[in-house]
């Protein structure tokens, strides 16, 4: 109460003294202002630049006032925003900055933190997903950091040649995958600016690429897939004992199962609505688009006891109506990471349980992650015998390409072709399944020579003049 008193306070202090200029609606009025801490010696004084408490903007523009958090506690950073709020707020200096941009454009110097705000605003005009956004902004953020640094500070974007460029991608870290992945994001955005006419060539990709480490795909086993369900009626329990009827235990159960069965992602599984499941049991995946064809509704068949789990879940607390798992309002990264927080202690209790199943015979545990019940959705498809193409449209993939990939050593056509070429080279090479070599037709009925006689061999009769040289 007393903080929202001194807010209430220090609200109407700035209004009490910009109380002379709301008579005239077309004056506008950004001032900086410090909120200050009850521990602050110089709470009483709005104006006080030089402690340590967050400044804050008072904004009064078309009548009306608003209070926006500098995010701050720099008087001259508050300041600089103040000043780029009003230019923004004044329609003469946003022509002149229009200008000054197209004729930079034109002569080639374009700011590198220009080109990456409208390079993100293109990537959010074109609606993609909430986790590629995050990672473009991520490894631009981490390039326009890298140039401040520099001396002198790397500014516009002609700057960033194939040496420049090269500098920074040495300084990485991380996995070959994770600097594969972000050095495509990097060719992505000079791609763009190349497009805009900002750069002549894209000096990314004069830069080798690193290739990427591709992991084994490892699915789950049926025996330990059944662990985890086991694994799933000790969920609530502290001690030893069994309780599957719990409402948490449930929960997990019929998201593990409905993973397993549908091929989901997990974040898709944990947001899906229940107008997806169909009363054939069917669950609506995606729509797929062919080309000069209409889109066609792509749908999977879950088994009758699963369907009937899932439509019986009951939900959390703060679970909406419309979906199974999600509340609605949470983002799908904060559902992910609770869902692998749960499935973490899932993996730990049936390692307590089944402990030949999760650990290797070093004592070092096995890959279980939540990615490894879609792998095991997908495997056991293609062990069954079901063709690729088909499998890559169950899981949604934009190319068989990308089945093929990950899941090409686990078709059973493939294996099968396979082990009869290789029976096929052993005929030509007259071995039998044993490995011992077979006898040929013509030599089937003929006498084998005795071990001894067979290795006497009389030596080539020499001339005399060989025979001297010998």
């Amino acid at each position: 109460m007393i903080q929202a008193e001194n807010k209430n306070h220090s609200q109407d202090a700035i209004k009490a003294g910009a109380i002379g200029l709301r008579a005239d609606s077309s004056v506008v009025t950004v001032k900086v202002y410090t909120r200050h801490k009850r521990s602050c010696p110089k709470r009483e004084q709005q104006s006080w630049a030089r402690c340590n408490c967050m400044k804050w903007l008072y904004v009064y523009r078309n009548g009306r006032d608003r209070f926006i958090s500098a995010k701050t506690r720099s008087w001259e950073k508050a300041e600089q925003k103040a000043r780029e709020m009003r230019d923004s707020f004044d329609p003469a200096k946003q022509l002149q900055r229009q200008l000054e941009a197209k004729l930079n454009a034109r002569n080639g110097l374009v700011e590198i933190a220009v080109a990456v705000q409208q390079f993100l605003q293109e990537v959010e005009r074109l609606n993609r997903e909430e986790a590629t956004y995050g990672k473009y902004q991520l490894t631009l953020s981490r390039l326009l950091t890298w140039c401040a640094a520099q001396q002198p500070a790397v500014i516009l974007l002609y700057q960033l040649d194939v040496s420049t460029l090269r500098s920074w991608i040495l300084s990485w870290r991380g996995a070959p995958t994770t600097r594969h992945n972000q050095h495509q994001r990097l060719r992505t955005f000079f791609r763009f600016c190349m497009d805009q006419g900002w750069a002549s060539e894209n000096p990314a990709k004069k830069i080798r690429n690193v290739t990427p480490h591709q992991e084994a795909t490892l699915p789950f086993s049926r025996q330990q897939y059944d662990a985890l369900i086991e694994a799933t009626h000790y969920y609530d329990s502290r001690g030893k004992e069994r309780n599957g009827n719990t409402k948490n235990s449930r929960r997990v159960r019929a998201y593990l199962e409905l993973l397993r069965w549908s091929g989901l992602r997990a974040g898709d599984a944990a947001c899906l609505p229940k107008s997806s499941l169909r009363d054939d049991d069917s669950l609506f995946v995606y729509q797929a688009k062919v080309r000069t064809k209409a889109s066609a509704p792509v749908c999977v068949l879950l088994p009758h006891k699963v369907a009937e789990k899932l439509r019986s879940v009951p939900p959390a607390g703060c679970t909406d109506p419309n979906y199974f798992f999600w509340s609605g309002s949470s983002k799908r990264k904060s559902e992910v990471s609770n869902w692998q927080r749960i499935f973490a202690k899932v993996v730990s209790k049936a390692a307590e349980i089944y402990p030949r199943l999760f650990v290797d015979a070093i004592g070092r545990p096995k890959p279980a992650h939540l990615h490894m019940l879609r792998d095991t959705f997908a495997v056991e498809y293609l062990l069954a015998g079901m063709p690729l193409d088909e499998v890559s449209r169950l899981l949604g993939h934009s190319s068989v390409t990308i089945t093929q990939r990950h899941y090409a050593p686990w078709v059973l056509e493939r294996q099968q072709r396979l082990t009869a070429n290789q029976r096929a080279a052993w005929v030509n090479m007259g071995v039998d399944d044993k490995g011992h070599r077979a006898r040929s037709p013509q030599t089937a009925g003929r006498r084998q020579p005795h071990h001894k006689t067979h290795l006497r061999t009389r030596p080539p009769r020499l001339s005399r003049i060989e025979a001297r040289e010998y």
